[in-house]
């Protein structure tokens, strides 16, 4: 939200013009849990995995995480 307010490049990818007013953050909140209540984060993570240049990334031998995730 706060990169909304002054950086061009995310109002671009969101697609508010600069002088748009910047979101509540509880929109995202109420979206937030909408869409995970739904089906339709489970149906975006299942065509994003199901691409191509993804599936190359995938293994099934091991899962690896950034020891920095793990300390926070």
């Amino acid at each position: 939200m706060e990169q909304l307010d002054y950086n061009l490049l995310f109002r671009w990818f969101v697609g508010l013009s600069m002088d748009a007013p910047v979101w509540d953050v509880r929109v995202f909140t109420k979206n937030r849990e909408r869409l995970l209540a739904g089906d339709v984060a489970a149906k975006f993570l299942a065509t994003v995995l199901g691409q191509p240049k993804v599936k190359a990334l995938l293994s099934d031998d091991h899962f690896s995480v950034d020891g920095t995730l793990i300390e926070a």
